[in-house]
């Protein structure tokens, strides 16, 4: 079974409240495949890996505590649909919303079929009328954004919901519909690059900028156009979920978000971390910070109270132990340094340091040998 160190961390799920810790009954962790179909569903495994039928994430379990937990309410998010929305601009924020584990629904003037794009017909869940309450309202370019903005029932729409909605995001000439609403005036704004000369002369109130991805004012969001709303898009998930989980879809996506480096998803330095991740999470109460480049990553978990930081650091270097491709390197009540071998990137160092103060854990991993682009190599 491979045990190289994977998986989003399972954050959005599991949160822990109310009980004291009972340290004093043994406490393990086992692995389970996920229900998938395959013919280990529901096996148990005594360490992380993938499950070698169908080669999917084994999920950790605590057993001999019973965490009381509730489910993190997730963000609703609500995309809008007309003829002749770009695809791009619609699916974009739609698959990175989903990777988040948003609630996405659609919706529309009408109940009736939209075609996006030229090919693509889609069935709104949801008209103006009957919407539910959202988060995040999506308005995608294309179409009418930029023949008919100022179409009065949008306008009125998007008045209706302004003072309920978190943020109201627009991609490429989606940006139209907000201005025509009146709500770039003075904010920062942008969208496709042929149409920011028109947005800066219709709202000459709004701060349109022509060098930037997209703009964030805290409830207006604009992206500029087609790819761009994805970059906007993983901003407005670290407004609900943190930066550092942000970061994380990204990369599981492997889309380059923010990172200023020379992209490549299967040389950055977090792969040290395949299947690490999703044990920390048993423990994690917030992922505030995820951060890195092909060389090193770190990230950064606030701790559970419900069990001593060093009960966690404790049942963290037992798992780590079980690992063939684990070598310790230094083991202390307040530290784990081991070196992992990754069959991509090499031999690698991976520590955990725990701040107690701040029942802050520190988990960085690095490569022995740097990486060298091979454009550098050559």
């Amino acid at each position: 079974m491979r045990s190289i160190l994977f998986f989003p961390i399972l954050l959005a799920a599991v949160h822990t409240y109310g009980q004291e810790p009972t340290e004093e009954a043994p406490i393990s962790i086992v692995y389970t495949c996920a229900p998938c179909g395959c013919e280990l569903d529901g096996q148990q495994f005594e360490a992380m890996g993938v499950c070698p039928s169908c080669n999917m994430p084994l999920r950790p379990t605590l057993i001999g505590i019973d965490l009381k937990t509730r489910s993190v309410e997730r963000p609703k998010v609500g995309i809008f649909l007309f003829n002749g929305a770009d695809i791009m601009d619609v699916t974009g924020p739609l698959s990175v919303f989903e990777h988040a584990h948003f609630t996405i629904a659609t919706f529309a003037q009408q109940a009736t079929p939209v075609r996006i794009g030229r090919n693509i017909e889609l069935q709104p869940e949801f008209t103006f009328e009957n919407l539910p309450q959202m988060d995040v309202l999506v308005f995608p370019g294309g179409g009418m954004a930029e023949t008919d903005p100022g179409n009065p029932e949008i306008l009125q729409f998007i008045q209706s919901r302004k003072d309920s909605t978190e943020v109201l995001f627009s991609v490429c000439s989606g940006a139209f519909f907000l201005g025509e609403a009146g709500l770039l005036d003075g904010q920062a704004a942008t969208t496709f690059a042929a149409l920011l000369p028109d947005l800066e002369a219709d709202f000459p109130e709004a701060h349109v900028l022509n060098y930037v991805k997209y703009t964030d004012n805290g409830q207006i969001v604009t992206s500029s156009g087609l790819s761009s709303g994805m970059d906007a898009a993983f901003q407005v998930v670290a407004k609900f979920r943190g930066a550092g989980r942000a970061q994380d879809v990204a990369n599981h996506m492997e889309y380059d978000w923010t990172a200023p480096f020379d992209y490549a998803r299967s040389q950055l330095a977090d792969n040290y971390l395949f299947g690490m991740r999703s044990l920390l999470g048993l423990f994690a109460r917030a992922f505030p910070y995820s951060k890195g480049d092909q060389n090193r990553w770190e990230y950064r978990l606030e701790l559970t109270s419900q069990l001593s930081s060093r009960k966690i650091m404790e049942l963290l270097r037992g798992e780590l132990n079980k690992l063939p491709d684990w070598e310790m390197k230094t083991t202390a009540p307040t530290r784990i340094e081991g070196y992992v071998q990754h069959p991509v990137l090499g031999k690698g160092l991976v520590c955990l340091q725990l701040n107690e103060e701040e029942a802050l854990l520190i988990v960085t991993a690095e490569r022995l040998q740097p990486y060298i682009p091979k454009s550098q190599g050559q």
